[in-house]
């Protein structure tokens, strides 16, 4: 019976929210009361009978998300600690600051019976208590909806001062007492702890780290918890949130699109964690650094719409399973995803469907020692982005970008870009470094633009001789070992594929290599359990570390005098390293390559896979190699501390180029 009552909840859900063009469907306009604005002890509610959202003004914070009998939000803390926007930036040579964007006006943009939409808006008028950017935070509420539609406008004018700005994001503090299941995917929900638990956890060596050693709640004793482990990665990152299992209620956070987040497709940003606290993350250095830092320069004009994104509130029986409110916000996700660009917001700023372009396109791959004919770029990421060099895609925040996957086919289509001037790149799993096209693309409001086929001739000098890993841009594929049993976080045991999640792994390498480093033999060494996920400094006690060298051990039959060999290797993670590379001479001086100084993506501190991708081509001359066995040294230089690294993404030693393929240069369809 339960689960009937269950059914007829996500149906009355689902057909009450959008027609296919995103309207309100009638039978919800008919049967729902009508949204109404009104004022309660000098804060403005938006009230449509299901939902009431009461904004402070003219601050413009979220104060309370009133639904099904509860208060979502957190009422014990402040007003402007509840449900908010926030930014941390700097003017350049100075300290990081905290701007929470409080509004100084506010104006309602539209109120009818059918929506309601609400503006807190502050023009900057100089100085440095606030950043220097104009402010125009939005908030909608629409007739029979569960929903909250959240979005923002920020501007810089030209002349205004240099600034910095690293993170902006919408955050809400829901209520302790209430909210103690958290959802970020099928695979990964638990009840979770609470601040208070975390408030008298043990720190550990890494900020936000906490080890719960004296809990009373016995199912978290002895586990480690961070907010880094729920990270996820902008693609994968569409709904997430919270349960109150004893209300039966769920807030989500669904974010519909990905164009107004920094980074593309495969940046990794925080979602939900203790708190408890939901996020909607739209710029962030986290697992890039300062390279996703976003800097003005030279009064340098700009504007942005960051969403609109989505709360979407749900409910059912107390009594019935709880993470069946998680199957519910994913069916709605699908829905917001489908409606997307909404068109109902009012800002000018915002272009609805038929504003926007369309471009398409075959992306195939030539690659002559693969296949002389030109192979499909199957399931190949393919996006917009302003324009930059090649692969620029992943460190850029000010402008918005279009991603999509290609079929298997390599056919591709990206609907609904906004206008503007972009570059048009992709990386194709399986395949290494980045393509751009060569030309630059003008997109007029409501275009359609063909591009036809387009080709990428990934890197490649001569045949593959041999090679470690998968060219995926992340070390998932390597060792990674098991956490120690006192550090654990117990979400992610028994699971396979989230194993890089826990806490510590970077100490497992001293524990298996403790007196020398990795060796791996071409044709015996399995990279899935000989190759280490992260080459880390070596801890020798005393809170010292030091450098370590991995050796690559291979045999020529003969040296091929025709030409010279290359050394390709991709970096699916560097965190304040150096990696140099040394071919059979350990002891040599001076490097035969070095990257230099690279990377601040913190990835193997915060629990991540991967960071920003790092591609090197390093030509080796072949009177460097030997008949017979050779050795390839890999030196990780920086070891002043254990958060020091990278990841490898895939190592490939080619010959020397074949001479019948130098002489085609032609390829067949």
């Amino acid at each position: 019976m339960a689960m009937v009552a269950w059914l007829i909840i996500i149906f009355v859900f689902s057909t009450a929210a959008y027609s296919s063009s995103g309207e309100v469907s009638s039978m919800n306009s008919c049967s729902s009361p009508a949204v109404r604005l009104y004022w309660k002890k000098h804060r403005m509610v938006l009230d449509n009978g299901i939902v009431q959202v009461t904004l402070s003004c003219p601050a413009g914070n979220i104060f309370a998300i009133a639904y099904n009998g509860i208060d979502a939000l957190e009422f014990h803390n402040g007003e402007t600690n509840r449900g908010y926007w926030d930014i941390v930036w700097n003017k350049p040579g100075t300290r990081v600051a905290y701007d929470k964007l409080r509004g100084t006006n506010y104006s309602v943009i539209m109120e009818n019976e059918n929506q309601v939409e609400v503006s807190f808006t502050r023009t900057w008028s100089g100085g440095n208590s606030t950043a220097p950017l104009n402010v125009d935070k939005r908030y909608i509420l629409r007739r029979g909806s569960p929903r909250i539609y959240v979005y923002s406008i920020l501007e810089r004018l030209q002349g205004w001062p240099d600034v910095d700005i690293d993170q902006i994001r919408l955050v809400f503090k829901l209520q302790t007492q209430k909210f103690n299941i958290m959802a970020l995917s099928d695979d990964r929900q638990r009840r979770m702890p609470s601040a208070k638990d975390r408030s008298k956890a043990k720190k550990l060596a890494y900020p936000e780290a906490v080890l719960f050693t004296n809990s009373t709640n016995h199912h978290i004793k002895g586990e480690v918890d961070d907010k880094y482990q729920y990270s996820n990665e902008n693609k994968e990152n569409r709904v997430h949130g919270w349960i109150s299992e004893n209300s039966g209620v769920g807030f989500w956070m669904i974010t519909p699109s990905d164009e107004f987040r920094a980074g593309g497709p495969t940046k990794q940003e925080l979602t939900s964690h203790v708190g408890p606290t939901t996020l909607s993350m739209f710029t962030g250095t986290h697992y890039a650094g300062k390279d996703l830092d976003t800097k003005y320069r030279n009064g340098e004009a700009w504007k942005k719409v960051f969403g609109p994104v989505c709360v979407y509130l749900n409910s059912i029986s107390p009594q019935d399973d709880p993470f069946l409110l998680w199957e519910d916000a994913k069916e709605q996700m699908l829905i917001e995803v489908e409606s997307w660009p909404y068109n109902f917001p009012q800002s000018e700023d915002f272009p609805y469907s038929d504003q926007r372009a369309t471009i398409s396109g075959q992306l195939l791959i030539h690659d002559r020692y693969i296949n002389e004919r030109l192979m499909w770029a199957g399931f190949a990421y393919v996006g917009l982005a302003d324009p930059g060099e090649v692969g620029s895609w992943q460190t850029q925040s000010k402008g918005y970008q279009f991603w999509t996957k290609t079929n298997k086919e390599g056919y591709f289509i990206i609907e609904n870009v906004r206008s503007g001037n972009y570059s048009l790149y992709a990386w194709v799993p399986g395949f290494i470094g980045d393509w751009k096209y060569n030309h630059d693309l003008l997109l007029q409001p409501g275009q359609e633009m063909e591009l036809g086929v387009v080709v990428y001739e990934p890197p490649r000098n001569g045949p593959t001789l041999w090679e470690i890993g998968i060219p995926d841009r992340t070390a998932a594929e390597f060792f990674v070992p098991d956490p120690y049993p006192t550090l654990s976080n117990n979400l992610y045991l028994n699971q396979p594929t989230h194993k890089f999640r826990q806490y510590g792994l970077w100490e497992r390498y001293t524990d298996l290599y403790p007196t020398h480093d990795l060796i791996y033999t071409i044709g015996i060494s399995n990279y899935t359990q000989d190759w280490f996920f992260a080459q880390v400094p070596r801890n020798i006690g005393n809170k010292t570390y030091e450098a370590t060298t991995w050796q690559i051990k291979f045999e020529l039959e003969n040296v091929d005098k025709s030409g010279d060999y290359t050394l390709q290797v991709a970096l699916a993670s560097a965190a304040g390293s150096e990696l140099q590379v040394r071919f059979n001479d350990r002891n040599k001086r001076r490097a035969h390559y070095t990257t230099r100084l690279i990377g601040r993506d913190n990835a193997i501190a915060r629990h991540g896979i991967h960071g920003l991708y790092w591609f090197y081509s390093i030509n080796v001359p072949n009177r460097l190699l030997k008949k017979g066995k050779n050795t390839i040294y890999l030196t990780q230089t920086r070891s002043d501390s254990p958060f020091r690294g990278i990841m490898y993404d895939y190592i490939r030693f080619e010959g020397p180029p074949l001479t019948s393929l130098l002489s085609a240069n032609s390829y067949h369809l």
